[in-house]
């Protein structure tokens, strides 16, 4: 028996669990796939790396060495079960995303500006009308907050649409030249809020984002301003979002992420109005092309593993990605 490559990730196709137990069986590992919990804990204890999705393989597999998870939010990983084990590594899917969670950012913008909700609720009602007012993405102002894969896949697309100002607000302020405009850092952020016609959020769920859009910076924005959510929920004072929009801000707002999830039924979020939900939808596995290009950042680190190289996408547990 080989070293142990365990996969416990239900949605790879036959292909894909041959292209990994073939590069396992070149360098020496087994590949063992497992559909379920139950038989994945089993044969966590042989383990030398995980690629999964549930961090509670970890604490089974004492010869851990490195985890890969198929998302590209760790929150669940960067706790002690895993902290605690001198010498484990561990990668995200980060970049894996990009693609679907940037199509789902363009949609809920255009069922926002182009009046969708407003319009299916007349055709229900039997109405036709065809006077309301509409908005376009061109000549946009818009400011991504988060300028990682999501942020970049989403500028591609936005400029398809024409002429827009496209500002990205990170940690670092540090310019990425032909993607954004420009480029700032996150302590400029409420000098950027009252020039934003659309905001667009895709941070990672760290305590530095927690409640970064609160009462006061939602204020900041123009109250004809779009919000677009596909980060993490704890990154918006929802309590305070609801209030506002009851108060008649926002031209529209979208969210993807809660603080609660699944959100609660007698959330206040249900029938707020010119809100959008999804029920964290936008980044989730069920696109084809998300899951290969998971398969080959994995394959990528794992050739890169056996050869003794850094990996990519490691995860820092100090940032929390």
């Amino acid at each position: 028996m080989g070293r142990r490559l365990l996969v416990n990730i239900v949605q790879l196709t036959d292909a894909q669990r041959a292209a990994i137990s073939a590069a396992a069986e070149r360098r020496g590992f087994e590949a063992v796939f497992c559909d379920d919990m139950p038989s994945a804990l089993a044969a966590a204890g042989e383990a030398e790396i995980i690629f999964a999705l549930d961090a509670g393989l970890i604490g089974a597999a004492p010869g851990l060495k490195w985890v890969c998870t198929p998302n590209a939010g760790v929150e669940q990983y960067i706790k002690p079960a895993l902290l605690d084990r001198e010498g484990v590594m561990l990668t995200n899917s980060a970049g894996a995303y990009g693609v679907t969670i940037s199509e789902h950012i363009v949609m809920v913008t255009l069922d926002m500006m182009r009046r969708m909700g407003d319009y299916q609720a007349l055709v229900r009602d039997r109405g036709w009308r065809r006077d309301l007012p509409v908005r376009s993405i061109r000549d946009c102002r818009v400011l991504l907050l988060g300028t990682g894969d999501i942020g970049r896949e989403a500028v591609k697309r936005l400029r398809a649409f024409g002429p827009a100002s496209i500002i990205g607000v990170n940690r670092s302020g540090i310019a990425q030249p032909g993607v954004f405009d420009a480029v700032h850092p996150i302590d400029k952020l409420d000098d950027l809020l009252p020039n934003a016609d659309l905001l667009v959020m895709s941070l990672p769920g760290t305590p530095l984002t927690r409640n970064v859009l609160d009462a006061r910076r939602l204020m900041l924005l123009p109250e004809d301003a779009y919000i677009v959510n596909v980060g993490r929920g704890s990154a918006i004072d929802e309590a305070a979002l609801v209030r506002l929009m009851r108060e008649g801000r926002f031209a529209g707002v979208a969210l993807d992420v809660f603080q609660e999830e699944p959100l609660p039924v007698d959330s206040p979020l249900h029938d707020c109005p010119r809100l959008l939900i999804t029920p964290h939808v936008a980044g989730n596995m069920t696109l084809p092309y998300t899951v290969q290009r998971i398969v080959d950042l994995f394959l990528e680190n794992f050739e890169r593993y056996c050869d003794g190289l850094p990996l990519k996408r490691a995860v820092a547990a100090e940032r929390g990605y």
